[in-house]
């Protein structure tokens, strides 16, 4: 069983996030606002272990609808599937 949460990928997308959180200077997202409402879909098993990238929280931004839509709770699951293995 796999239990690694690669925290370089954002959970919804899996591209590189670009977490500054191990780094000095402060990371990128304290100047971002972050909706409740997309962290909230942030899958419990990857919940402040894997960061949401930029591209995400403006897409979620730009049409709140379409980024639910297209990252459903169906779509997050075969992606944790991964993860369990």
């Amino acid at each position: 069983m796999k239990n690694t949460v690669n925290q370089q990928a954002c959970p919804f997308c899996e591209s590189v996030n670009n977490c500054m959180v191990n780094d000095k200077s402060p990371c990128w997202c304290n100047d971002v606002v972050i909706s409740p409402e997309l962290t909230a879909m942030v899958p419990i098993q990857l919940q402040r272990k894997s960061c949401i990238c930029i591209n995400c929280i403006n897409s979620f931004n730009e049409s709140p609808e379409h980024f639910i839509k297209k990252y459903s709770s169906n779509q997050i699951e075969a992606q944790l599937t991964d993860i369990e293995k």
